[in-house]
């Protein structure tokens, strides 16, 4: 239960202290007067998102403060939200981010306004009030986590068939590939003597004009280059008694001309290599051509290409492994599969059984709603699978994120009129009654030790609003209730009262929020009444 909130600088409210007490608290108030300021304190305290226009103007911070009792134990919480948008938040003077305050005070209040009537209209909530009142949230709740869990896999099964089908698409490739570079036969020293024996191929006339040129001027002619060196030589040894020295001159030139000799055999020999028969050129051409697409087809040259090609032969089969890893996620699927489907089945059992039971407990606490003639019914539909998982009565249902079946109220309001769906017929009145019939029943199973009723009024009037009342006095019996009303039937039958008012001082607007009681409170209450009733005396 919240024994005590303290609200600083929170919109309109500059200061204000409650002291609350168990059993049945409202707190009343003229319209804008900052009653849903109050509560919307207590959502800060339970990790509500933070506005920094809700600071007051010319305030740096606003500061909620509280102190929760749970399980006998008194729990401070402060939450501090700053005019740059920064927010802050202390257990017991311990800091804690949001996703902490949220977690540890999950089970501290239980807040109800008109977003949560609206709750009611998603047929996809109804199921989860059924187990509620079954008694078998905590299984529903154990059977959703599997099923996301077997869904995460049938997602990972999915992603893992895109992935083999690239996998079996590059393999085809790679199989396409491989056949076609072995086949191609490919070899660096060929490739390097091939591009040579053709640029001298295609430089035959040249190489046979240079070569054949220098050759005769070395070795041929009448006036050659080694006849000329053999001749100095000659001259030279003929000197070289009288002048030593040139007998080493005579040495150099004698070993001049075996280099000319040797050079010009070369010379020869080159020009004899480009001699080729041209049906033999026309081969290599052709071969040198295919070898070049192969390295343009796949931007390599022909080094790194041969290393590809070693790549591929060297590569195991990437499918396999993928079919294997498919297979065992298939098989994980199967297993939670049959054990995902007795728990639904268990489920459905349990909510066939207590679908009645709560339609009947709807209609009669409805009925000193001031709805006496409410039918009620759930409604479940099943998607039947000649090969689902699941079995019922002998016919066999798909796997849904609530189990095998999905669940709807249907109602009735009036006399004769058949049953439709609860959000396509029911006014915002009806609506907040049907909420508080389910709180009602729900009693046993609510964690909460507060519940926080914001506009449960919405739409009621005259007996209505007193039959409410006293459905809010009995369920204050096991809990502590906050109820916002603007009905003085509400009021009334309050154990505490607290009114917030609004007034000008000093050129600000301001807030007061007070317990009141005895006149104070008969004085509050006729103003109530006064507010009731005036727009049916400015009709009339």
């Amino acid at each position: 239960m919240l024994k005590q909130l303290k609200i600083s600088n929170l919109a309109v409210i500059e200061s204000a202290e409650f002291d609350f007490g168990r059993g049945f608290c409202v707190l009343t108030g003229e319209t804008g007067a900052g009653k849903s300021l109050v509560v919307h304190g207590i959502e800060l305290l339970l990790g509500g998102r933070a506005d920094s226009g809700k600071v007051r103007t010319g305030e740096k911070e606003a500061v909620v403060e509280g102190v929760f009792s749970d399980g006998g134990r008194d729990v401070s919480i402060r939450r501090k939200i700053s005019e740059n948008g920064r927010s802050s938040a202390w257990i017991d003077d311990s800091p804690v981010n949001m996703t902490e305050l949220k977690d540890s005070t999950a089970k501290f209040a239980d807040l109800l306004g008109q977003h949560e009537h609206q709750i009611l209209l998603d047929p996809e909530t109804h199921i989860h009030f059924l187990d509620i009142y079954g008694g078998h949230r905590t299984l529903a709740e154990a059977y959703r986590e599997d099923f996301r869990m077997l869904d995460a896999h049938r997602a990972k099964l999915k992603r893992m068939h895109s992935k083999i089908e690239e996998a079996e698409n590059r393999a085809r490739l790679r199989e396409y590939e491989l056949k076609e570079l072995e086949a191609a036969n490919l070899d660096l020293d060929e490739w390097e003597e091939l591009n040579m024996t053709m640029r001298r191929i295609e430089s035959a006339e040249t190489i046979l004009e240079n070569a054949s040129g220098a050759h005769e001027a070395l070795s041929e002619g009448e006036c050659n280059a080694i006849t000329n060196v053999v001749s100095a030589q000659k001259m030279v040894e003929d000197i070289a008694d009288v002048v030593p020295e040139c007998a080493d001159i005579a040495e150099m030139l004698e070993t001049a001309v075996v280099a000319l000799q040797e050079a010009a055999r070369e010379l020869s020999g080159i020009a004899e290599t480009v001699d080729i028969d041209p049906e033999e050129a026309e081969q290599m051409r052709r071969r040198q051509m295919a070898l070049q697409r192969l390295c343009r087809k796949y931007s390599r040259e022909m080094a790194p290409l041969i290393e590809y090609l070693d790549e591929l032969q060297s590569q195991s089969d990437e499918v396999e492994k993928l079919r294997a890893e498919a297979v065992a996620i298939e098989d994980a699927i199967e297993i939670e599969a049959k054990k995902l489907a007795k728990t639904a089945e268990e489920l459905s059992m349990l909510r066939q059984s207590a679908a009645p039971e709560i339609a009947g407990e709807i209609a009669r606490v409805l009925a000193p709603l001031s709805m006496d003639c409410v039918r009620f019914e759930v409604k479940f539909t099943r998607k039947p699978s000649l090969q689902g998982p699941a079995q019922l009565f002998g016919e066999r249902y798909d796997l849904l994120p609530t189990g095998i079946e999905t669940a709807e109220f249907y109602i009735s309001t009036n006399p004769g009129e058949s049953l439709r769906p609860l959000a396509a017929i029911v006014s915002g009145g009806e609506l907040s009654r049907i909420m508080l019939a389910l709180k009602t029943l729900f009693i046993d199973q609510e964690e909460s030790g507060l519940l926080v009723f914001d506009e449960v009024d919405t739409g009621i009037g005259g007996d209505i609003g007193r039959h409410v009342g006293r459905a809010l006095v009995n369920l204050a019996k096991s809990k502590q209730l906050l109820v916002i009303t603007h009905l003085p039937q509400i009021a009334r039958l309050s154990d505490r009262h607290y009114i917030i008012e609004k007034f000008e001082s000093g050129g600000r607007t301001r807030v007061r929020a007070q317990e009141i009681t005895g006149s104070r409170r008969e004085e509050e209450l006729e103003r109530m009444h006064g507010w009731e009733t005036r727009p049916s005396i400015q009709n009339g």
